[in-house]
């Protein structure tokens, strides 16, 4: 794994950074959905159609859970090709 290790390094930090990416949309994107869902607000223009801020909100959070499994899911398949990469340098 030596070599492995310093070869894809970049790939290392990049799948970090979409885990962390990942909890923060879905932190901050929750956080603001419940803000429009509890305080309302203006309605919003989205497609030219003037959608109510909680429906909004509702939105944001099914949008929260969305990013979050993608930026998971992107995460998850970096780590499982450069853990197959080290097997088949391993036993190759």
């Amino acid at each position: 794994m030596g070599q492995s290790s310093s070869e894809y390094k970049f790939l290392h930090i990049g799948a970090t950074v979409f885990k962390v990416l990942a909890w923060v949309a879905l932190v901050l994107q929750v956080v603001m959905g419940l803000v429009l869902l509890v305080g309302g607000g203006p309605a919003v223009l989205i497609g030219g159609v003037d959608v109510p801020a909680r429906v909004v909100g509702i939105l944001n959070c099914i949008a929260a859970a969305v990013y979050f499994f993608l930026f998971t899911l992107a995460s998850a398949v970096i780590r499982l090709l450069l853990d197959l990469h080290a097997h088949v340098t391993k036993t190759g």
